[in-house]
């Protein structure tokens, strides 16, 4: 329990971090520029990511970051927006060490 106690402590800096690497990831991941993201902005129906692109972006989120996404909890809910993503990495992920 105190460990979900530390990660909901580091979960806005966290998420700060991951939605900033997103505008510099997606357009790598996706070979285009993209608009301006916002938390609303959908991942699959305004930009295109298929589930292909939607790994890939994770992969390079976990490089960037440095930290590791358990991405066995992940399901459809959590990869519909920036934001939803954004929440779901920083409440699922560990830091490598």
């Amino acid at each position: 329990m105190e460990q979900e106690t530390v990660t909901r402590e580091l979960d806005t800096v966290l998420r700060q971090r991951v939605f900033d690497s997103m505008g510099t990831i997606l357009p790598r991941v996706l070979s285009r520029e993209i608009p301006e993201l916002t938390d609303s902005t959908l991942l699959m129906k305004e930009l295109g990511l298929r589930s292909a692109t939607m790994l890939e972006l994770l992969l390079e989120l976990e490089e960037e970051l440095e930290i590791q996404i358990e991405v066995e909890d992940i399901d459809q809910g959590n990869m519909n927006s920036v934001g939803d993503l954004a929440d779901f990495v920083a409440v699922h992920s560990s830091t490598d060490e």
